[in-house]
């Protein structure tokens, strides 16, 4: 196994040469998972791993989790959300259209028929089924710069995405913040720290040019109600940069919206420019994109309508202690009590 820097992201960001899952060992794998937490993104090349084989791996560095479909479980008190699937009622409750829609969606998106029930997994594609449906999502348009779950303050804090097949002639890109966080005056860092991010989600901010159906799982995933989280955040291991997904941003707590602009339009041409940038452009299929999605942006450039992805979003608690992702107070206080249900419900729901 191979290590080498990937350039144009600062001091983070690796490639893995070389990894071959048959032989790799358990210890193997959970010092690479530290390491990524170090370097924030790291991309394993050209790889022979099937779509079960690759959940198993990801899942010894932590939970998989979808919040959205926790809540729904909750909600409507059923095992799974394949319970609520073509369903107008339970236990004598009419289930409202909009969940409904959003569970008949998300359903069609989930790889059960890879890897088998209880999936958190998603595909994402342009690809479509008979019907014309999309079985994936972000299966149209562009992919702005964007984290997922970025309107939650427990969001997932990992990201895995296998470049299944049909990706060459496209990119998976990222930013990382730390660096811009780190070159900005003592005194600017001081007004970062203090900055509290009002979020809303914005239709079609993120994907351009998205249908109707996908947007709505957009929404619920990335921002459900508006909710304020700080600018400034750690990372799982206490990296310190930007909690900054561009497609909820609205405005900063204290500030009207047009000095909220100011600060914005600010950070935007200065953090997303060439020095803070990779673009991974897949040379082959079968690249493994682990990326951070606390402090760190993606997004996606190039041809899509062949490509397929299978993306995980999980919480690193196998490799480190829950509840080491820090805020302010109190909003480390609030998180910890969220991040506690959202650890009740998933030892209580599956998710199909």
């Amino acid at each position: 196994m191979k290590i080498s820097k990937i350039p144009g992201l600062g001091r983070f960001g690796v490639y893995i040469d070389d990894l071959d899952f048959n032989t790799i060992t358990n210890e193997e794998w959970m010092e690479l998972g530290k390491l990524h937490l170090e370097t924030l993104v790291t991309i394993i090349r050209d790889v022979k791993v099937d779509p079960k084989t690759y959940e198993q791996w990801i899942r010894k560095w932590g939970t998989e989790q979808v919040l959205e479909a926790l809540r729904l479980n909750k909600k409507h008190s059923v095992p799974n959300i394949g319970r609520l699937y073509g369903e107008t009622e339970i236990h004598g409750e009419a289930i409202e259209p909009a969940d409904q829609e959003w569970i008949k969606n998300l359903i069609n998106l989930l790889c059960v028929d890879e890897v088998g029930p209880n999936t958190a997994m998603l595909r994402v594609s342009g690809k479509k089924d008979e019907n014309g449906r999309a079985i994936g999502m972000f299966a149209e348009g562009e992919l702005l710069w964007h984290s997922n779950e970025s309107g939650n303050l427990e969001f997932s804090p990992g990201v895995a995405l296998l470049g299944h097949s049909g990706v060459v002639g496209s990119a998976t890109g990222f930013v990382t913040t730390t660096d811009w966080y780190e070159e900005q005056s003592e005194s600017f860092r001081s007004e970062l720290d203090e900055m509290i991010i009002q979020h809303e989600f914005s239709p079609g901010k993120i994907n351009p040019g998205l249908r109707k159906e996908q947007d709505d799982i957009m929404y619920r995933n990335m921002c459900p109600a508006p909710i304020e989280i700080p600018l400034v955040i750690a990372s799982p291991i206490g990296i310190k940069g930007l909690h900054y997904s561009v497609n909820t941003i609205n405005y900063i707590k204290g500030m009207s919206k047009a000095d909220s602009t100011r600060v914005f339009d600010y950070i935007n041409s200065t953090l997303f420019v060439d020095k803070f940038i990779y673009d991974h452009w897949y040379q082959q299929d079968n690249d493994i994109c682990l990326f951070d999605n606390s402090i760190t942006l993606h997004r996606r450039l190039g041809g899509i309508a062949d490509r397929l992805c299978y993306r995980i979003q999980y919480d690193y608690d196998k490799l480190v202690p829950t509840g080491t992702r820090y805020y302010q107070e109190p909003y480390n206080e609030l998180y910890k009590e969220k991040l506690k249900e959202i650890k009740n419900l998933i030892k209580q729901y599956k998710y199909f």
